[in-house]
C-alpha cells in the first residue's frame, strides 16, 4: 500500500447516496420494483410515519423499517431478486456521477484502501461495490428476499450515519482513525461527523484539495414556526383521505393515475410556465417598490412560500409576509400590498376569463338573480367602494403611509396581463386531464376552463384549507354537464388538485425542509 509522507496509511471513504449518486438508491429501488404510479400510491400509506419522521418523534431507522416494508409489500421474491441484482444495480452503474467516479479509481490507483460507506441498506449497495472493487460499510437489515408478512424487514444494525458512521469505520479498520490518513467524501448532515475527523474532508467536492463541512451557523427559532407544520399537515390530510374511498372508486383512481403518468411531463410543463409566470408577476409589482431582484434566493425564498398558503382564511399570506421579512429583510408593509394586488389581479382574470368563456357559468355562481337584482347588487357594491374612498380621505389621514404606492399600481396594468396568462396556462391542465382520464366525453376547451376558474373560485371563497371538498365537488357537478361520470369527475376533480395545489405545496414543504437540513447543525 501507498502511504503519504508521514507514513500513515491513506483510506477514502465515500458516501453513496448524493455523492457517489445523485438521488437516493431506496427510491430507485422503489421505482424498479413498482413504478412511479406504485411510487405515489405508496407514499400515501407512508404519509404518517413521513410527517412524525420530520417532526422528530419517530427516528430515522424506524422510518426506515417502515419505508423498507411498504416498499416490499406485494412484491414477490423472484421480482426482488431480479431489480436488487441486476436492474437497480444498473441504474446506479449509469448514475455514478463521472468525477466520484475518476476520484474513486485515482485512490484504487494510488493503492489507497477504498471503501463506500452509507445509510441505505447493504443489499441496495453491495453488487455495485462489488463492481467498483471496494469494501462496502452500511446499514444492515434482514433478507429482503425473505420478507414476507411472517418475516417483516428489520434493522440488524444501527442507522450507518452521523456518529455511527465513525464508529463503524473505525471498528472496520481495528485501529484508531488518528492513525491514518483520511479522505472522506459526503455531501450532508449524516456525513458531518465523518469529514470532521477526516484528514483531507471533500464536501461536495472531487477536487485534490481538502473542502472542509461547512462552519455550523446557531439558528434562531423563527418565529411561527409551526406555520409549515400546519401546511404539511393539511397536505398530508389531504392525500391520505384518498385512503378512504370505497374499492370502485379507489380502482377507478388508480386506473386513471396510471393513464395520466405518461402524460405527467405535459402536464408538469404547463404547470411550470404558469409558476414562472407567478414569479414574473411578484417581481413586476415588487420591483416597483425598489425591493429585491430577479435571483435564486428570491425565488427559492418565494416559493417555498406557498407551503404556507392552504392555511385556513388566507392567514397563510400573513405568513409570507413574515416568512420573506425573515429570511430576504423585505419590508413588511409592500409586502402586503403586493400580495392583495395580486389576490385583486388573479379575481379580475378569472372574472374576465369566465365572462369571455363560460358566462352561463358565471351567472349560475351569481345565483338566479333577476338582471334588476344584478344590477342592485353592482350598483350597491359601488356606492360602498366611494363611501370607503370618502371616509378615508376625510379620517384616514394618520394611516396615509399605509397605502399603497402609485408605482403599485401602475404595475398592476402589466401583471393583470401577465395574470391573464397564469390562469389560461392552469386551466388547461383540467381540460388534458378530461381528455385522458374520460376520452368518451367531449367537453370543449372553453367549458373546461370554466370549469376550472369557477370551482377553483368557490373552493377559495369557502375559505377552507386549500378548498378541500368544495373544489372537488363544484368539478364533479359541472363536468356531469357534459355527460362525465360521478367516478371519472371524481378522479379528474383529485388528479387535478394533485397535479397543482397539493403537488406545489408538497415540493415547497419538501424544499424548505432541504434547505433546513442541509444547512442546519
Amino acid at each position: 500500500m501507498i502511504t503519504p509522507d508521514d507514513g500513515r496509511p491513506v483510506v477514502a471513504a465515500f458516501d453513496f447516496d448524493g455523492t457517489l449518486i445523485p438521488g437516493d438508491c431506496l427510491l430507485m429501488l422503489h421505482r424498479q420494483l413498482k413504478g412511479v404510479a406504485g411510487l405515489a400510491l405508496d407514499w400515501l400509506h407512508l404519509i404518517a410515519p413521513f410527517q412524525a419522521w420530520v417532526g422528530g418523534s419517530l427516528s430515522t431507522a424506524a422510518f426506515k423499517e417502515r419505508y423498507l416494508g411498504v416498499l416490499l409489500r406485494g412484491t414477490t421474491r423472484e421480482a426482488r431478486s431480479a431489480a436488487l441484482g441486476q436492474k437497480l444495480p444498473a441504474a446506479q452503474w449509469r448514475a455514478l456521477r463521472p468525477r466520484a467516479l475518476a476520484r474513486l479509481r485515482w485512490h484504487q490507483a494510488q493503492g489507497h484502501r477504498v471503501v463506500i460507506i452509507s445509510a441505505s441498506p447493504r443489499a441496495l449497495i453491495a453488487p455495485l461495490a462489488a463492481r467498483l472493487g471496494v469494501d462496502l460499510l452500511a446499514t444492515e437489515t434482514s433478507d429482503p428476499l425473505a420478507h414476507g408478512p411472517a418475516t417483516p424487514l428489520r434493522l440488524s444494525s444501527a442507522n450507518c450515519k452521523g456518529e455511527e458512521k465513525v464508529r463503524r469505520l473505525g471498528a472496520w479498520l481495528d485501529r484508531p482513525l488518528e492513525e491514518i490518513s483520511l479522505h472522506a467524501y459526503g455531501d450532508s448532515r449524516g456525513d458531518r461527523q465523518l469529514l470532521e475527523v477526516s484528514t483531507a474532508p471533500h464536501w461536495r467536492s472531487f477536487g485534490p484539495d481538502p473542502l472542509p463541512y461547512p462552519a455550523r451557523k446557531p439558528k434562531a427559532a423563527p418565529p411561527g414556526g409551526w406555520i409549515p407544520l400546519l401546511a404539511l399537515l393539511l397536505l398530508s390530510l389531504a392525500l391520505f383521505g384518498l385512503t378512504g374511498l370505497d374499492p370502485v372508486e379507489r380502482l377507478s383512481l388508480q386506473g386513471a393515475l396510471g393513464r395520466v403518468m405518461a402524460w405527467l411531463p405535459a402536464i408538469y410543463g404547463i404547470l411550470g410556465v404558469a409558476y414562472l409566470g407567478r414569479y414574473w408577476r411578484w417581481r413586476l409589482l415588487l420591483s416597483s417598490a425598489g425591493i429585491g431582484r430577479w435571483g435564486w434566493r428570491d425565488a427559492r425564498a418565494w416559493f417555498v412560500g406557498f407551503a404556507l398558503t392552504a392555511t385556513p382564511g388566507k392567514l397563510g399570506e400573513l405568513s409570507r409576509v413574515q416568512q420573506l421579512h425573515r429570511e430576504l429583510d423585505y419590508p413588511r408593509p409592500p409586502l402586503v400590498h403586493v400580495f392583495v394586488a395580486e389576490r385583486l389581479c388573479d379575481g379580475a382574470a378569472v372574472l374576465l376569463w369566465l365572462a369571455l368563456l363560460a358566462p352561463s357559468a358565471l351567472r349560475a355562481g351569481l345565483g338566479r338573480l333577476p338582471p334588476t337584482g344584478i344590477g342592485l347588487l353592482l350598483l350597491a357594491g359601488a356606492a360602498t367602494l366611494l363611501a370607503a374612498i370618502w371616509i378615508w380621505r376625510r379620517w384616514g389621514g394618520p394611516w396615509q403611509h399605509h397605502l399603497p404606492s402609485g408605482a403599485l399600481a401602475r404595475a398592476c396594468r402589466p401583471a393583470g396581463a401577465v395574470t391573464l396568462g397564469i390562469w389560461a396556462c392552469e386551466s388547461l391542465i383540467l381540460w388534458l386531464l378530461v381528455q385522458v382520464v374520460s376520452p368518451a366525453h367531449t367537453v370543449p376547451i372553453q367549458a373546461a376552463i370554466g370549469t376550472y376558474l369557477l370551482s377553483g373560485s368557490l373552493g377559495m371563497l369557502s375559505t377552507l384549507p386549500g378548498g378541500v371538498g368544495v373544489n372537488e365537488g363544484a368539478t364533479i357537478l359541472l363536468l356531469a354537464r357534459f355527460g362525465v361520470p360521478p367516478s371519472a369527475g371524481l378522479a379528474i376533480a383529485i388528479l387535478r388538485r394533485l397535479c397543482t395545489v397539493w403537488s406545489v405545496t408538497g415540493l415547497a414543504v419538501l424544499l424548505g425542509w432541504w434547505r433546513g437540513s442541509r444547512e442546519g447543525p
